[in-house]
């Protein structure tokens, strides 16, 4: 799937917005839009140290000690009208700062804030208006903290959406100085399942002008599942065999990709070559699939995923299935189709919500 709009929630801490300078990387190149979205929460308190401010210049990292959620108001307790003016009105100033900032990058931005629950409003908008990526960074109220629990896990879950998670820097949000990606990592593991990473790891490298590195580790679980398999084939050198299987099968994957692109095979565990890879190659990205399953190894989030976005200081990019993407594509035909038929004077009155869009 092309990611031709990119969907950032943000939640008005600071650190939130450390995520744009890593955006702003990727969608300058690949020219994509990019829409900034705040859900607000009734449900629970701002907190002083959380709140939007208008202008975002404060610290990604002053802020990191604070509370990694807003108390929930006590039970029966509703904010007023005059309260949930201010608070859209707060989240919409602090959009709008951000959204003039990419558009000053010539990145075209949009903006809106509404009233609502996070991680279903930030699912059904990316859905309803056919987002390609949704980037969240993992230290915010709407992200990872310290486990994945709250709503970039549920998101990452339900999400039929690739999902880029990216850890907060020191550097502000985005200015003329943004980074540039000089390496897609796209990690697999010789199942049909994780080369849901290659048609997007392909898109973004070549638009980046980036080298495209296809990894598999074959240490680890894969190289015990290997032996479990090969146990009965007495006589024969089991790991040269996976070994020679495995470079059968990146040769394969490499022509299939369709660009020039490099291939490593690490004889470590998957979690050790992916993150070393990343650290020791420039402004590397990675690009995984959130499942991928054979008879060598399985990658599901709460494992392989999950530790590499707690413990790699690069952007991760987690694609769904291919079976996802591809009910997502039906849906949104299907739902094009039905718009056509549609009677102008039966369409149903659009959602009520505080939307802008800053003229390029």
């Amino acid at each position: 799937m092309a990611i031709s709009g990119i969907l950032i929630p943000l939640d008005g801490a600071a650190i939130s917005a450390a995520i744009l300078p890593v955006v702003a990387s990727l969608a300058r190149p690949i020219h994509a839009s990019v829409h900034l979205f705040a859900a607000i929460d009734l449900q629970k308190r701002e907190i002083q140290s959380l709140c939007y401010t208008a202008d975002g210049d404060a610290s990604p990292v002053e802020r990191t000690a604070g509370p990694e959620s807003a108390p929930l108001n006590p039970s029966g307790v509703q904010a007023s009208t005059a309260e949930v003016t201010q608070r859209v009105e707060r989240a919409r100033a602090f959009l709008g700062a951000l959204a003039a900032r990419l558009q000053a990058l010539g990145i075209e931005s949009s903006y809106e804030a509404s009233v609502g629950d996070p991680m279903s409003d930030i699912v059904n908008l990316a859905r309803r208006k056919r987002f390609g990526l949704i980037a969240l960074s993992p230290h915010s109220r709407y992200a990872i903290g310290r486990g994945l629990g709250s709503v970039t896990d549920r998101v990452l879950h339900s999400s039929p959406i690739p999902i880029l998670v990216a850890p907060p820097s020191s550097a502000p949000p985005p200015t003329a100085s943004a980074l540039t990606i000089q390496t897609v990592i796209a990690t697999l593991d010789g199942s049909r399942a994780a080369e849901a990473a290659l048609d997007p790891a392909r898109q973004i490298a070549e638009a980046c002008g980036a080298q495209l590195l296809l990894l598999r580790a074959i240490g680890g679980r894969a190289r015990e599942a290997a032996w479990e398999e090969g146990a009965e084939r007495v006589g024969r050198d089991i790991d040269s065999d996976f070994h020679g299987a495995a470079m059968r099968y990146m040769t394969d994957a490499s022509e299939r990709v369709g660009v020039p692109c490099s291939t490593m095979i690490g004889s470590e565990d998957e979690v050790t070559e992916i993150l070393g890879a990343a650290d020791s190659l420039p402004s590397s990205m990675i690009v995984m699939a959130s499942q991928g399953q054979s008879g060598l190894t399985k990658w599901r989030l709460g494992s392989i995923t999950d530790r590499i976005i707690r413990q790699t200081s690069r952007p991760v990019i987690v694609v769904p299935p291919i079976g996802q993407l591809a009910r997502l594509r039906h849906a949104a035909g299907s739902r094009k189709m039905m718009s056509r038929a549609k009677i102008p004077d039966a369409c149903a009155q659009p959602r009520h919500h505080h939307t802008a869009k800053l003229a390029s």
